[in-house]
């Protein structure tokens, strides 16, 4: 309402100058007014002056207004212990009271870039974020305690932490995690890189999450290798004490007071038992070498051949090979590839292994259920590559799920134990892993890669 003054002054101001004009022009007919006829001609120009600097009043306040923003500058302000028209003073109450939200803005923001900083600074993980030139944008204390740096202004000073660290920190792909081994002033550490990336205006940046887990490491190394000499232990002892009790009652059978027994105290019988026993001894002895060209095995994986192929072929393929098998026991196979033309790199051959004895090992998890049905689809997450294997089975019960990927560790009568150890080590050489949830009624195996 009070800008409304602002017009009303206007149009008063423009009457008054065309009243003058009209008063000239009307003086200069009449005798003995020159002296008007002047007066009037320089009210006039005092007029259009005034009504010029009346306007440009306007554009004053709107360029101290910008002043102010521009500046952030809140000194700035009008009405400020000094008179004003009327007319302004609604412009000038909005234009003050923009300056204050504007400011009230910039603040919280500073107060959040401060908060952030802070964060970032005093966080535990080390977080590094560079650009497309490798200049460095964000560096906290964690990140440059865990390399061992004072400061790091370009992503190829960690060059000299470890020759060839900085195209790996540069080629991680936003969604994945690397392992790395480092060796910083004669200490070993391990640490788990998590990368993303995110634009800021035009700059592309990308972030890496930098975490040291050697102790985690070491912990989940001394619980796997105690698991691991339970089950080993175990077997070798399956085949280690028949021999000992069979070796022990043969000398018996041949020895009587730490004397040996003459050909006369030997019967037929005796030598049929020795046979017997000698037999067992074999077998069990053969089952032991078995065992330990098995471990062999298992620690001899060949490298893998990495190769581009569709997913879709691959399924095809098993298909193939499995449907009889399937078919027999009633199973209902599906599989499906999303998107169709899915590509992959990894051992074809290797991975085909891997999806074979998940299937198997459902089929036979499958065994007298109703409607048995096992499936194979693909997931494509932040341009990672899943693959999973389902069934309707009972599912595992998860004191056996904790300890299915430990070798030979089995629930099977006759299981090896070391199908799903040897899948997830395959697994590793793709720079990948394996995982799998189960619950009453479907245990999904899921590859990553």
């Amino acid at each position: 309402m009070k800008f409304s003054r602002f017009r009303i002054n206007i149009a008063i101001q423009i009457l008054f100058i065309a009243a003058s004009m009209l008063a000239f022009f009307w003086t200069l007919d009449q005798e003995y007014m020159l002296i008007t006829s002047s007066s009037l001609v320089i009210l006039w120009i005092l007029q259009l002056v005034y009504l010029f600097w009346y306007l440009q009043k306007v554009n004053r306040d709107i360029i101290k207004f910008i002043t102010a923003i521009k500046y952030d500058d809140v000194s700035i302000g009008f009405n400020k212990n000094k008179k004003v028209d009327k007319s302004f003073e609604q412009l000038h109450y909005e234009l003050n009271q923009i300056i204050k939200d504007i400011s009230e803005v910039r603040s919280e923001k500073e107060i959040e870039h401060q908060y952030f900083q802070n964060t970032i600074k005093h966080i535990g993980t080390g977080i590094l974020a560079f650009d497309d030139l490798g200049k460095i944008e964000i560096c906290n204390d964690a990140a440059l305690n865990l390399l061992n740096r004072h400061n790091l202004k370009s992503i190829s000073e960690v060059e000299k932490i470890q020759t060839g660290l900085a195209d790996i920190f540069k080629e991680i792909k936003p969604g994945n995690t690397k392992l790395l081994k480092l060796n910083i002033d004669n200490e070993i550490v391990q640490l788990t890189v998590k990368a993303a990336k995110f634009k800021i205006k035009d700059r592309n940046l990308k972030l890496l999450s930098l975490q040291n887990i050697k102790s985690e490491i070491d912990q989940s190394e001394v619980t796997a290798w105690q698991k691991l000499i339970r089950v080993l232990t175990h077997e070798i002892m399956n085949s280690v004490s028949p021999i000992k009790l069979l070796s022990s009652s043969l000398i018996d059978m041949f020895e009587e007071d730490e004397k040996i027994k003459t050909i006369e105290d030997i019967d037929n019988k005796t030598i049929e038992d020795s046979v017997l026993g000698l037999k067992t001894i074999h077998k069990r002895s053969t089952g032991l070498s078995n065992f330990v060209e098995t471990y062999k095995n298992l620690t001899q994986i060949p490298k893998a051949n990495f190769t581009e192929f569709q997913v879709s072929h691959l399924f095809d393929h098993i298909n193939t090979l499995l449907k009889n098998d399937l078919e027999q026991k009633s199973i209902v196979f599906n599989y499906k590839c999303y998107p169709k033309n899915l590509i992959v790199n990894a051992d074809e051959k290797l991975i085909e292994q891997v999806l074979i004895n998940l299937i198997k090992n459902a089929s036979e998890a499958l065994l007298s259920f109703d409607k048995p049905t096992i499936n194979i689809d693909t997931e494509l997450i932040n341009e990672r590559v899943l693959i999973k294997v389902s069934d309707n089975g009972k599912g595992i019960s998860p004191e056996v799920l904790d300890n299915i990927f430990i070798p030979f560790f089995t629930t099977k009568e006759k299981g090896s134990g070391i199908g799903l150890s040897l899948s997830r080590q395959i697994m590793h050489l793709h720079g990948g892993n394996i995982s799998v949830k189960s619950e009453p009624g479907k245990t999904v195996f899921t590859l990553h890669f």
